[in-house]
């Protein structure tokens, strides 16, 4: 599905949860993520990931795992991720060019994957063990975009061995990079297994609850959404959703204190005040104090 033009209002002034990130579209600088980016050019980033993402549902497909487009689990997924989507093109300058495509594999896992060039992998488990409603759903495709979006997977491929021989990747030969990547197979067992550091989330988490609350979801969800990713995955510290994703009481709280950002614009995308707003699972209407004048 591609990405809808950016909406009118993505280029206001940056409200302070934002403020730290710089102008997003340009260069997507923040934090050492940038050394990242000199690694592989994002057009091959991109067509890395994708060529991966299409092995991924092919495999699933073969296997008998990929859920039809049909499905109305599939249709809810893809609805979200279209409702999204145009939140998603002020946070990275490619995203116009993006098509963004959401795929659910038959497992007990609990599991989702967000690529450079707008790729969507998400594991059944997910839905039929968590029960999460279309809120905590939008908040975690949400979370996931903003992965693909600042291009995260590149950190677990910049770590990785070149392919044995030169030339062994047509890819390193057309964009004319010195080193040759590594061989596919690695790459879709390292994309498989991707653990994001706490920068990683951190950057996920104020740029997904940005898109998500622009687009009308209740960036509240995120707190229930978080608790219930930790208590169904923390006994697996192998392949532990919440190990993948690291989450503790900091993280918690620095959710929690972004709400104050984010609830005026949730409400206006949705046509409300903020104090209008009912509580949402326990948690109140917040929003942040004007500074007191100064005397």
């Amino acid at each position: 599905m591609a990405a809808s033009p950016a909406p009118a209002d993505s280029a206001a002034p940056q409200p302070e949860h934002e403020a730290a990130y710089g102008q997003p579209a340009a260069g997507m600088r923040y934090g050492n993520a940038f050394a990242f980016r000199n690694l592989i050019p994002s057009p091959v980033l991109e067509q890395i990931t994708g060529a991966q993402y299409q092995r991924m549902v092919q495999a699933a497909a073969q296997a008998g795992t990929l859920m039809a487009a049909d499905d109305a689990r599939v249709r809810r997924l893809r609805t979200l991720v279209a409702r999204l989507a145009p939140y998603a093109v002020k946070w990275n300058d490619r995203v116009k060019d993006w098509h963004w495509d959401v795929s659910l594999v038959r497992s007990r896992e609990i599991r989702v994957l967000g690529l450079p060039g707008g790729k969507l992998l998400v594991d059944g488990g997910l839905l039929a063990r968590l029960r999460l409603n279309d809120d905590e759903l939008g908040v975690l495709l949400a979370h996931e975009m903003a992965h693909a979006l600042r291009e995260h997977a590149r950190a677990c491929l910049g770590d990785m061995p070149p392919a044995a021989a030169p030339g062994a990747n047509p890819i390193s030969s057309l964009y004319g990079l010195a080193e040759p990547l590594p061989a596919p197979p690695a790459i879709a067992e390292r994309l498989a297994t991707l653990r994001y550091g706490a920068t990683d989330e951190t950057e996920a988490d104020v740029i997904g609850g940005d898109i998500a609350a622009r687009a009308g979801i209740d960036p509240r969800a995120a707190i229930t959404l978080w608790g219930k990713l930790s208590a169904a995955t923390r006994g697996d510290r192998r392949r532990g959703f919440i190990y993948s994703h690291p989450y503790d009481a900091r993280r918690r709280q620095d959710l929690m204190k972004r709400l104050a950002d984010l609830m005026p614009v949730y409400a206006k995308a949705i046509g409300k005040r903020v104090e209008a707003l009912p509580p949402y699972a326990g948690i109140g209407a917040v929003r942040r104090r004007p500074a007191s004048p100064v005397s």
